[in-house]
């Protein structure tokens, strides 16, 4: 009796174990919507979005809330895609709106932008990331969105690395030797800012002091508008370097007297201080003050006019590391880089994000006095707005992903990294 009462009380526990992990199963294989809204129910009620969508109204309350940017206004302030990161505006297309998170960052640059004297040189601020892939870019969409809507004058250089990265066209400047010329980026720039300062350059009747020779027999006079010689230069591409640097003359000259408050922003700023792509018949490297556009656009950066604040960034993809002309020479494998993004014999920076890193000296003097402030990846309540975000447009369709453990191995696997997070979701 000892023996089958031991027995008994063995498959009783055996029967009860089973019990457990069978009920246990059944709650968690019920109808897959109800288990994804009732997990996820007390989180959508916490608002992830802000009532503002004008940059103007943004404060502190509005940190990590989303704000739905205007089509009207994003086609005047990027006509060419090129203010937005390239999966960012895929993202959007996907979504059929373009929401933009506010950030401390931006809202630091913004409060800087009203407390500052305007008759003084302008006040330079540099953002630079902690780790690649934090949403700098985003950040001055924010900034440069903030001062189209206060009418201020824009001069935006949105990818200011591939002037000296992909210039195919580059040729030596027909009226210097020395300088080179990129005509199809420097037309680009030039149709950017004429299409984001349309409306206040025929408002306050911008127009030329001075007189540009282009050749022996074409001139612009003085007294012509602004946009008839932007005009004039998309037509006649091979002017349309020199006159970027006839814009940059003539906003420095003018917004003083006009009293108009101009934003300078440059995105991946560092480019402009390093090596570049563009060889000489020689086989030397062109230096990026040989550049007709480049050193038209520095001067910008000089402290030698006012009514102006300059806002850059810096970044890895900035620092352009000379070719390699040895095609087993690749980049050493990095997460925070797809592999369609690396070309054989090129290789990529992967070192300190520090300003000193990547401004280099011959930066740093250039810019200096500057306020950096560093763009951190997300805090928790980022994260978790910008995972209710994806949610509620149906970007996480695994009903595993809506779960409260779904959403902890994503903060596990992106380390709440706004890149890595867009990249781990958009794969799943």
């Amino acid at each position: 009796m000892t023996l089958i009462t031991s027995c008994l009380i063995r498959a009783r526990g055996a029967y009860r174990s089973l019990y457990r992990f069978y009920a246990s199963s059944a709650t968690r294989t019920i109808d897959v919507h109800s288990v994804a809204q009732d997990s996820f129910q007390s989180k959508v009620e916490q608002p992830f979005r802000t009532t503002n969508n004008d940059p103007l109204l943004h404060t502190e309350k509005d940190v990590g809330l989303f704000y739905t940017v205007n089509p009207d206004d994003l086609k005047k302030i990027s006509p060419f895609g090129k203010a937005l990161p390239l999966q960012f505006r895929e993202e959007c297309e996907a979504f059929n709106e373009t929401a933009v998170m506010i950030r401390q960052p931006s809202l630091d640059v913004i409060r800087l932008m009203k407390q500052i004297n305007w008759n003084l040189p302008p006040l330079k601020v540099v953002l630079f990331p902690s780790e690649i892939g934090v949403g700098m870019s985003l950040s001055l969409f924010h900034i440069l969105h903030y001062g189209f809507r206060k009418k201020m004058l824009l001069l935006n250089t949105p990818t200011a690395m591939e002037v000296l990265k992909l210039a195919l066209d580059a040729t030596p400047s027909p009226n210097n030797e020395q300088m080179w010329d990129t005509p199809a980026a420097a037309s680009a720039w030039l149709k950017t800012f004429a299409i984001n300062n349309e409306e206040l350059l025929k408002e306050t009747d911008f127009r030329t002091k001075f007189t540009y020779t282009w050749s022996a027999r074409e001139s612009t006079p003085a007294g012509t508008h602004l946009l008839d010689l932007i005009g004039y230069a998309t037509e006649r591409i091979k002017y349309a370097s020199e006159c970027v640097g006839a814009i940059v003359k003539e906003v420095k000259t003018q917004v003083k007297e006009k009293n108009i408050q101009t934003l300078v922003t440059f995105d991946t700023i560092n480019s402009y201080y390093g090596p570049t792509w563009i060889v000489k018949p020689d086989k030397s490297t062109v230096k990026p003050n040989e550049v007709t556009m480049v050193k038209a656009l520095q001067e910008l950066l000089l402290p030698d006019w006012n009514n102006a604040f300059i806002v850059v960034t810096i970044g890895p993809k900035g620092v352009l590391i000379p070719k390699v002309r040895e095609k087993d020479n690749w980049l050493v494998l990095h997460g925070h880089y797809r592999t369609k993004h690396r070309l054989p014999g090129v290789l990529m920076y992967d070192g300190p994000m520090t300003v000193k890193s990547l401004l280099r000296t011959e930066g740093i003097e250039a810019l200096e006095p500057f306020v950096p402030i560093q763009v951190q990846k997300y805090t928790d309540d980022e994260f978790n707005n910008q995972y209710r975000y994806y949610v509620d447009r149906n970007w996480i369709q695994n009903y595993h992903g809506r779960e409260e453990e779904g959403r902890k191995e994503i903060l596990f696997f992106t380390a709440k990294n706004p890149f890595e997070m867009a990249k781990f979701v958009g794969s799943r």
